[in-house]
């Protein structure tokens, strides 16, 4: 490993901040706060590591013993740096450590993201093989963007089982095993309002609420739970239902649905 490693891993210049856009809609209220401070009117400032360097150096130990491979991280990227420390919690995200043999499949037995990892098998690039000590690839890795295309794959199936747009206002949808013709609209956004408080005047948000037929309550821009729900149901959180109608097994057959 190169000596000035962990320079190229940590220090280069920071990203953008964080929370940009809300820490301005907070200094161009002027019916908020009279004082703001730093992080809170200009956003926190995000790390920015490279860990490409750090996990080529990985890869390109695949077959030496792991033990060897760590002595040579610690000699280069001091643990008792705050630092430098940092670049030693990145190093499981690229290969898995404390692995174990169960049932036939390999496992990692470190507890990562509050889950125990044994009960899924392993997610990193490279492990440790248990009955040998050497750094090995892991064959059944897949990338998070491979995963990400996979499950939205998934979900393009899933919702096209359950979902067809007929235009722009009419859709079919399958609820409780049955076929409706639903037609939605879109929710009305936010207003700003003027209001006088103690003889000031004041601008407020002011949000009005839609009943919809298929979730049976009144619903708003205000919630998000209501926004997920819709989303999940008319493919937007804008929509609500306005009427249903269930439709006919001839209907059905002629939309080819199931």
């Amino acid at each position: 490993m190169r000596e000035d490693m962990y320079k190229v891993i940590v220090e280069r210049p920071r990203r953008r901040k964080d929370g940009y856009a809300a820490a301005a809609r907070l200094r161009k209220d002027f019916d908020g706060p009279t004082r703001l401070g730093m992080r809170a009117g200009y956003g926190y400032r995000d790390l920015n590591e490279n860990l490409a360097p750090l996990r080529r150096f990985l890869h390109a130990q695949i077959g030496r013993p792991w033990n060897k491979v760590f002595s040579e991280i610690c000699a280069g990227i001091d643990r008792r740096n705050t630092v430098q420390q940092h670049i030693h919690q990145h190093i499981r995200d690229f290969i898995a450590i404390d692995v174990d043999i169960r049932e036939g499949r390999l496992v990692d037995l470190a507890a990562r993201r509050g889950l125990l990892l044994s009960d899924f098998g392993i997610f990193q690039e490279l492990y440790v093989d248990p009955r040998t000590g050497l750094i090995r690839p892991n064959k059944t890795y897949r990338s998070w963007r491979h995963s990400v295309a996979q499950r939205a794959q998934r979900e393009q199936l899933e919702i096209a089982t359950r979902r067809r747009i007929m235009d722009e206002r009419t859709q079919l949808l399958l609820l409780d095993n049955v076929w409706f013709r639903v037609e939605v609209d879109v929710l009305p956004k936010e207003r700003l309002v003027e209001v006088v408080v103690d003889g000031q005047p004041h601008r407020r948000a002011q949000v009005e609420s839609r009943y919809d037929v298929v979730l049976r309550r009144s619903i708003s821009r205000v919630k998000m739970a209501d926004l997920e729900q819709c989303k999940h149901l008319y493919g937007s959180a804008d929509h609500y239902a306005v009427s249903k109608l269930q439709i006919s097994t001839r209907e059905i057959k002629a939309y080819r649905l199931r």
